[in-house]
C-alpha cells in the first residue's frame, strides 16, 4: 500500500513536471516574441521621436526664416514706397521750376533736368556774377530768388557747385582768389548764403567747388569756356555729401 502510494506520488510529480516543462516552453517562446515586438516598438518610438525633434527644429528654422523674409519684404516695400514718393516730389518740384523759370529756360540761360528723384539746375555763371567776381549782380540775385521760392517748398537736400573755365586767375584777383578752386568755391558759397537768407533751411544746404575739373565743353573756344563757367544746383533726397560724389 505504501509502495503504491509512493509510486502514485512519483507519477504525479513526473506528470506535473512534464506539464510544467511543456507550459514553460510555450511561455518562453511567447516571451521572446513579445520582447522582439517591444524592442521593435521602442526602436520605432526612438526613430519617431528623433524625427519629431528634427521636425520641430526645422519648423523653428522655417519660422525664423519666414520672419527674416517678412522683415526684408517690409523693408523693400518701404523703400519702394519711399522711392515712389521721392520721384513724385521731384516731378512736382521739376514742373514748378520749369514753370517759374520758363523764360530763362527758353533763352538757354538755365537748364533743368530730372533723373528719377534727382533734379539738376545749371545756370550760366555769366548771368549771375560779373567776370572774376563772387558778388551776385542784380539779375543773378533776382534769378536765384526765383529758384529759392521753389527750393523752400521742396524737401530735398541742395548742393551748389561752382565750375570755372581753365583760364588762370588774373594777378589783380590772385590775392583774393589764388586759383579757380577758391573762385568756384566763393561763388557757390555766395549762392548758398543767399538761399539761406531767402528761407531755405541751413541743414539742407552745402557748397562745393569743382573749379575747372569737370568741363562740359572743350576750353579752346570762347563758347566752350562760357558753358564751363556755370553754377549747378543739385536737388537730392539723400545727404548732400552723397550728391557731391556723383
Amino acid at each position: 500500500m505504501e509502495t503504491r502510494s509512493r509510486f502514485s506520488w512519483i507519477a504525479a510529480v513526473v506528470l506535473v513536471s512534464a506539464v510544467l516543462a511543456s507550459g514553460c516552453g510555450v511561455s518562453k517562446s511567447k516571451y521572446l516574441d513579445l520582447t522582439k515586438e517591444r524592442d521593435a516598438l521602442a526602436a520605432k518610438n526612438t526613430e519617431l521621436q528623433t524625427n519629431l525633434d528634427q521636425a520641430n527644429k526645422d519648423k523653428a528654422q522655417l519660422q525664423a526664416d519666414k520672419a527674416a523674409v517678412d522683415e526684408q519684404l517690409k523693408t523693400a516695400q518701404s523703400a519702394v514706397q519711399s522711392q515712389s514718393q521721392s520721384t513724385d516730389q521731384a516731378k512736382a518740384t521739376y514742373e514748378q521750376m520749369i514753370s517759374h523759370l520758363q523764360d530763362e529756360v527758353k533763352s538757354g540761360e538755365v537748364e533743368i533736368k530730372q533723373l528719377k528723384d534727382v533734379i539738376s539746375v545749371n545756370l550760366a555763371q555769366d548771368i549771375l556774377f560779373p567776370p572774376g567776381s563772387a558778388e551776385l549782380d542784380k539779375q543773378g540775385t533776382e534769378l536765384l530768388l526765383k529758384v529759392a521760392d521753389d527750393l523752400k517748398a521742396s524737401p530735398f537736400k541742395v548742393l551748389v557747385t561752382g565750375h570755372t573755365d581753365n583760364a588762370q586767375i588774373s594777378k589783380t584777383l590772385a590775392k583774393r582768389y589764388p586759383t579757380n578752386w577758391e573762385l568756384g568755391g566763393a561763388r557757390a558759397a555766395r549762392i548758398v548764403r543767399l538761399l539761406e537768407e531767402a528761407g531755405v533751411a541751413k541743414d539742407r544746404l552745402a557748397a562745393i567747388s569743382f573749379a575747372d575739373s569737370r568741363p562740359r565743353e572743350p576750353n579752346d573756344t570762347p563758347e566752350g569756356r562760357a558753358k564751363n563757367r556755370r553754377i549747378e544746383i543739385k536737388l537730392t533726397p539723400g545727404a548732400t555729401e552723397s550728391a557731391a560724389a556723383n
